[in-house]
């Protein structure tokens, strides 16, 4: 899923202890589904003295806040983003609150075959891995068969009961 925000965008966080307070985008984690906002989410950090900083010391730094808590800001207000494809293939970022573009858009999208790019032909050639149902049974059958504890268990309550509750 693309990310409806980007580096150097201007926000709104929508929730969270920072809700209504808007920051620029500092970094996007893509990893994370989390961008790092300049000045919002803050925590304080302490440093313990070392060889490159002797004194130690506090500083405060941005913490990550997820996707989902975050808007693009048009006018003062969040909005939310809806993406475009262009006649000529390049995508772009729509504002949901009055449809204006957000930021560069993607250029256009390149035809197959091009550096780089596998063709359909290399596509439809390349080997296919086989997961097939008798492979994934052989290897729980194998675990299921073992020997041990759990098939003396088994064995034993495989055992005929007669109705006085003895074995037999």
């Amino acid at each position: 899923m693309p990310a409806h925000v980007r580096k150097g965008d201007t926000v709104m966080v929508t929730a969270g202890s920072d809700r209504g307070r808007t920051g620029t985008v500092l970094k996007v984690i893509p990893k994370r589904s989390a961008v790092i906002v300049q000045g919002l989410n803050t925590r304080i950090k302490h440093l313990k003295p070392s060889q490159t900083n002797p004194q130690g010391g506090v500083i405060t730094r941005e913490m990550p806040i997820h996707l989902s808590n975050v808007s693009p800001v048009v006018d003062g207000r969040a909005t939310r983003v809806r993406f475009l494809v262009k006649d000529d293939g390049s995508k772009v970022r729509v504002a949901a609150r009055g449809g204006g573009e957000l930021g560069p858009g993607h250029g256009p999208r390149e035809a197959h075959g091009a550096a780089g790019a596998r063709t359909a032909h290399a596509r439809r050639t390349s080997p296919k891995k086989k997961h097939t149902r008798a492979r994934a049974g052989a290897k729980k059958g194998a675990a299921r068969a073992g020997s041990g504890k759990a098939a003396g268990r088994k064995a034993a309550s495989s055992t005929k009961k007669t109705g006085t509750g003895r074995k037999t």
